[in-house]
């Protein structure tokens, strides 16, 4: 799709974009399709109410389209990108709304109207713009957390690639490379941007999610129990679980995207190892190449660590 001559990174700068800093505040984005699951929002708060070690400076609306839950109504449809979109935009504010404000709250911004598939150009969204304003003036490397399609990283990667010396994407996409397939939401949704992640040479922590992240499940009644009648944020949770089509009698909701914020927060809970940055096929398929630049590909996570703090977090979010 793309011609775009990619500065390529030396394997001792490649590591050390990659190494998120073990004490310290670092700066963070976040790009997320927040409307179509309940766990973008979990996320999004997540990073928030740990303004100790996350400085959350904006977050990013991403397209997405499915057939999912909203506000006011048990389902609806998303049948365009770009309605995916600003819907995520609304569920993004909706968020805050219900967050304390002890801090300054990021910036929000819209995303992609359409997918880099079936489009074949980026897109200079203000979600874009402002991501490559933003790395160009880091003067530490900006943690992208990803975690949806990532049209919006992708397309600000392919009209700017110098920002590939400023940032360090960590994308939940994709299956594990043992799983039995790829059919996974995030790379289906727009595979030519899930591409160029793999292809750009861009400093990338890859989580899996069937077959790494899928043991990051909750319940309803397990956050009912827990959030109801806590934080407005906690109740919020409480309030919009029962709607998530996913969860029924005797099951669980995996909750994927917190574990992008879980990997800043402590990469010491995540067990992971350098491959080369597979392929993509026209089947979505991974094929590999062990000429390939190195990324990072979580393999397991210590997932009661995640939950603890973000169980914590969230019921003393309206604490002082």
């Amino acid at each position: 799709m793309s011609t775009t001559p990619w500065p390529v990174l030396t394997l001792e700068r490649r590591m050390s974009l990659m190494s998120v800093p073990a004490e310290g505040r670092v700066p963070v984005v976040i790009d997320s399709d927040t409307c179509n699951e309940i766990d973008d929002q979990i996320a999004i708060a997540w990073a928030y109410l740990n303004p100790e070690r996350l400085d959350l400076q904006a977050v990013y609306a991403a397209p997405f389209t499915n057939h999912f839950f909203g506000e006011g109504s048990s389902h609806i449809y998303v049948d365009n990108p770009e309605t995916g979109m600003t819907l995520s935009v609304e569920e993004i504010h909706r968020v805050f709304e219900k967050l304390p404000t002890r801090q300054a709250l990021p910036e929000i911004f819209k995303g992609a109207t359409r997918y880099l598939t079936g489009s074949g150009e980026a897109e200079c969204s203000p979600a874009v713009a402002d991501l490559i304003a933003r790395a160009r003036a880091a003067t530490q490397t900006l943690q992208v957390l990803a975690i949806g399609a990532p049209t919006n990283i992708a397309s600000a990667l392919l009209i700017a690639p110098d920002i590939i010396d400023k940032i360090h994407v960590i994308w939940l996409g994709g299956n594990s490379y043992d799983w039995k397939d790829n059919q996974e939401f995030n790379l289906m949704q727009d595979p030519a941007a899930s591409r160029v992640l793999f292809d750009s040479g861009v400093a990338l922590t890859q989580i899996p999610c069937f077959g790494v992240a899928n043991c990051m499940a909750t319940s309803v009644p397990e956050m009912q129990f827990y959030f109801t009648h806590t934080s407005r944020i906690g109740s919020y949770f409480a309030e919009i679980a029962p709607r998530c089509p996913w969860i029924g009698f005797a099951s669980r909701k995996v909750i994927w995207d917190i574990t992008t914020v879980g990997y800043v927060l402590d990469p010491g809970w995540y067990t992971c190892q350098y491959r080369p940055a597979p392929l993509i096929n026209d089947n979505l398929n991974w094929s590999f190449d062990n000429r390939r630049h190195l990324i990072r590909v979580v393999q397991f996570i210590e997932r009661d660590n995640l939950f603890k703090d973000l169980f914590r977090k969230i019921i003393d979010a309206d604490k002082e």
